[in-house]
């Protein structure tokens, strides 16, 4: 209620029945105005007390969410007009709970317009009323997977345009060393099996080193075949350090693990998640000096936000501003062996995941690398029940 209307209500006995007639038009003209804006909006809004009676609800949420055929969708039980049960059960625990805001996001099917995206607000307004706001993001997730498509093409060309130049040094060294050889049989006529193995040698190394470059780009480029399943991210840290602590010990590097406790599963394929993570913790060996003997890589598990995260950070040799900018970039490598590929199948690997990864990293100091996963819906109660 407005301060206008208190001030007019608690006067009402000193109105006229010309002045009460007027406030009476003066709100309702506001109200109609109000509905009108909310009607025009692109997104759609519903207001239900705590009984589940709707009070009030605009046009756009009768077009974008699955409703009852009804004359009136107002003064009626929420569950006569919100025809889809996902909803209508977010909503009614919304209601009965004593939260004060919730977001939520629901696949709808639609046979007319194909499926859409939507997004839901939940807010307390009072100690009596729910508003839910929803949005279509329907077009924004179609514009997002072309612009993920022409993402994967610019890399793509990049990624081709790196297998030329990086093929470009062996096939000149493979021509050099045959033409040597060749030099020889005309000089001397005929070569021995000794003395050809030297040309043959660098030549077959040549050939194999060009055979693996062209493996590293097909494995980058093509589909990624991703087998999703609900993985506990602890068991797979704790499976990659076993294949992992050997070398390390015998490298003289300490090797911790700080994993939370009652993580979230997350929907992952363990196998590319642990590939990621023995990559990683390889580079990170490579990073400290053999002759350090305080060499230290450490692996953590944590929750933030709705990703589950896991670091692998060292006390290595780290990276400059200008490294930490290209590392993610097809064939950029600090290393003097490798293709510069890893760390960009890594990348692809999260976002195949929904995810993301991030570096930190200090010149002489050490690098930090967080993975990060995202919760499923169905495994979100354990963040909202405070993970530790």
């Amino acid at each position: 209620m407005s301060e206008f209307v208190k001030k007019a209500s608690s006067k009402i006995e000193k109105l006229s029945n010309e002045e009460i007639l007027r406030i009476i038009e003066t709100q309702t003209s506001d109200l109609q105005i109000r509905n009108s804006v909310l009607d025009y909006s692109l997104d759609a809004s519903i207001v239900v007390n705590k009984n589940l009676n709707v009070l009030y609800v605009n046009k756009v949420f009768l077009d974008m969410i699955p409703v009852y055929p009804r004359k009136k969708y107002t003064q009626c039980h929420l569950s006569k007009v919100v025809l889809d049960n996902e909803i209508l059960s977010f909503m009614t625990m919304f209601i009965k709970s004593n939260e004060k805001t919730k977001t939520e996001m629901f696949e709808i099917e639609d046979s007319m317009s194909g499926n859409k995206s939507v997004s839901c607000v939940a807010s307390l307004l009072d100690s009596n009323n729910c508003l839910f706001y929803f949005r279509d993001f329907t077009i924004f997730n179609r514009f997002k997977e072309e612009f993920r498509k022409n993402e994967s093409l610019a890399q793509m060309t990049t990624m081709a345009a790196g297998v030329a130049h990086e093929i470009k040094n062996p096939l000149a060294s493979i021509s050099i060393y045959l033409q040597l050889l060749d030099q020889v049989l005309d000089r001397e006529g005929s070569i021995t099996k000794e003395g050809a193995k030297k040309y043959l040698d660098i030549i077959s190394e040549e050939v194999d080193r060009i055979n693996s470059i062209t493996v590293d780009f097909l494995f980058a480029v093509k589909p990624m075949k991703v087998s999703l399943s609900i993985c506990n991210v602890n068991d797979i840290v704790q499976k990659t350090a076993k294949l992992v602590s050997a070398e390390l010990e015998s490298k003289n590097i300490k090797f911790s693990l700080h994993l939370a406790t009652s993580l979230p599963k997350v929907l992952a394929d363990s196998s590319l998640i642990e590939q990621s993570l023995l990559n990683l913790i390889k580079n990170a060996m490579q990073a400290i000096n053999e002759e350090r003997t305080d060499g230290s890589i450490t692996v953590s598990s944590y929750i933030e936000g709705d990703m589950v995260n896991i670091s692998v950070s060292d006390n290595g040799c780290g990276m400059t501003e200008e490294q930490m900018s290209k590392i993610f970039e097809p064939y950029y490598t600090t290393k003097s062996t490798g293709t510069g590929l890893g760390l960009t199948v890594l990348y692809k690997i999260l976002k195949q995941h929904g995810g993301d990864v991030h570096v930190r990293s200090v010149l002489d100091k050490g690098s930090e690398f967080i993975l990060q996963i995202p919760v499923p819906q169905t495994e979100r109660f354990r963040i909202e029940g405070g993970i530790q």
